[in-house]
């Protein structure tokens, strides 16, 4: 009996293995339990949150003792606090977070330029050192100096020297436009920096006005396409380049097999242990989808093919209609998920002996979603997916993903909601065709939201053991635990999302678009080969 389970259609922050790449900070979470935000938590906050119960909730405030966020200040949070006593961890879920990942990481923090060991002009933009080094400091470049600038003046973006270097210096006495020799940066980034300015440049917390940084492509922007496996080793799926106009976002999906060197379909299944993932920047998300026998049969590869999509007219795309998606299959039914990545460089790599099965002889649908709201040049998308196969004789364990999202999604402006749902091992077992009294070995957990998800919490169903929390929609931490999660049929995950509606004046609800919201558990398990079952949905 399925007691509650629903998939989505599109997904998530994830990249997966007991062995993990990708770039970013966002391994650890935000300690929320630090209530008065000096980095640590300790007897202060306990009082914080004693001296708050049953007071309003006022989630604006610099410092909220609604841990939980549950909008409820009572003894759960002070139970939370009380078991995180002594734990630092950095902010993560801030707008500055947001610019160091995303233009001081990826274009001013090298040791040639604002990182050790060069720190040009005694400047250090690297992680932890960024922030202390630019606001309120005055620049070395002594026109600026008698200007009267700082590098970051708060709320007063004219005066920073910080966006007048990005923008270009109107004056040769102000030196020339950053990144030096690297290409300007993404309007959009450098418009994120004036708001985040404006606000007065907080060095924790969202500000109204700067969306998904990660999306956003510098002009020029390398992207060198990866060599595929050697034969005998693996195989390489490729979608090819589409085209995403200014001020758009598009969902694309590509229907390919998997090939051979020679150009040859691939028949029968092939075990994989390692994946490989690259495209350019401006991608929300790369997903690969293989089509059922159902899916196969309903013609899904052929519906809703639209010319012109495509940077060579002969390929083929079908683009996702948010207001219609059944029109390209239905989730569990006509397709199932194999793996994605919000990630433009990834890497995974499962456990020794562990395969995960990919049937040769049928469709697989690479699901591709960029966007360009903010650019003003037609962006080109494409994604090339190396794949590793394991002989079928060393194959030990079988794995097979977890994919199980909560749409029952509603915010209204200005409040805070927290959607809940439980992943039952014994609906698992039973859907999946399992033999039933077979335990599952989790060894991969991670989550996903959307800009305006707050806090992700996985807890096991049985003793309540917190197994995984992120508060950074775009960089979720990727849990792996070694020893795996054992789970029998009488457990289970149970999750919740917290969504703030802090900026919009309609509802968030469940969907497809980056402005809808999503509340999703990713990961995978392994079953001993004899055990795993043969029913797919």
């Amino acid at each position: 009996m399925v007691k509650q389970l629903i998939y989505s259609t599109l997904i998530l922050a994830l990249v997966v293995g007991i062995s993990f790449s990708a770039l970013g900070h966002g391994d650890n979470p935000t300690l929320l339990e630090d209530v008065n935000n000096d980095g640590i938590v300790n007897v202060q906050d306990l009082v914080l949150v004693a001296g708050a119960f049953g007071q309003p909730v006022d989630r604006t405030a610099e410092q909220n003792p609604d841990v939980n966020r549950d909008g409820i200040i009572n003894v759960l949070d002070l139970v939370r606090v009380s078991n995180s006593l002594g734990q630092t961890v950095p902010d993560e879920n801030s707008a500055y977070h947001d610019i160091q990942e995303y233009i001081f990481d990826k274009s001013c923090a090298s040791s040639t330029c604002h990182a050790a060991p060069a720190n040009s002009r005694g400047l250090s933009l690297e992680y932890g050192l960024s922030y202390d080094a630019l606001v309120g400091v005055t620049p070395q470049n002594p026109a600026a100096a008698a200007a009267g600038m700082k590098l970051v003046d708060p709320e007063n973006p004219d005066n920073s020297f910080l966006l007048t270097k990005l923008i270009g210096p109107e004056s040769p006495d102000l030196g020339s436009r950053m990144p030096f020799g690297g290409g300007m940066i993404h309007a959009g980034k450098i418009d994120a920096i004036r708001t985040w300015i404006e606000a007065g440049a907080p060095e924790t917390g969202k500000v109204a006005g700067i969306g998904d940084l990660g999306v956003l492509r510098d002009p020029d922007d390398p992207f060198e396409p990866p060599a595929p496996p050697l034969p005998g080793e693996g195989y390489q799926l490729y979608l090819p380049p589409f085209k995403i106009e200014p001020g758009t976002e598009r969902e694309v999906y590509y229907a390919t097999r998997i090939k051979d060197e020679n150009g040859n379909p691939v028949e029968g299944d092939i075990f994989i242990n390692r994946v490989e993932i690259f495209y350019p920047a401006g991608s929300h998300h790369f997903i690969i989808y293989r089509l059922t026998e159902e899916g196969l049969a309903n013609n899904v590869q052929d519906r809703g093919i639209i010319p012109g999509i495509g940077a060579n007219p002969e390929d083929e795309f079908r683009v996702l209609d948010p207001d219609d998606p059944q029109v390209l299959g239905n989730f569990g039914v006509d397709r199932l998920f194999v793996v994605g990545t919000q990630t433009d460089e990834t890497l995974f790599q499962f456990p020794e002996g562990v395969g995960l099965r990919m049937p040769g002889d049928t469709v697989y649908d690479l699901n591709s979603h960029y966007i360009n709201l903010l650019g003003d040049e037609t962006l080109l998308g494409e994604t090339y997916v190396n794949i590793y196969t394991i002989p079928e004789e060393e194959v030990e364990y079988e794995a097979v993903e977890i994919f199980v999202s909560n749409r029952a999604i509603n915010v209204p402006p200005g409040a805070t909601r927290v959607a809940k749902l439980t992943w039952y091992i014994e609906d698992e077992l039973e859907r999946r065709g399992h033999d039933p009294n077979t335990e599952i070995n989790v060894f991969l957990l991670t989550s996903h939201m959307h800009r305006h998800g707050e806090l992700f919490e996985i807890f096991q169903k049985s003793t309540g053991d917190l197994l995984h929390q992120s508060i950074a929609y775009d960089d979720a931490p990727i849990d792996l635990f070694d020893p795996v999660l054992r789970l029998d049929a009488d457990d289970g995950l149970s999750f919740q999302c917290t969504h703030h509606n802090y900026d919009t004046n309609e509802p968030l609800e469940f969907g497809l678009t980056s402005e809808d919201e999503m509340c999703i558990i990713f990961g995978y398990y392994y079953i001993p080969t004899e055990s795993a079952g043969s029913i797919i949905r």
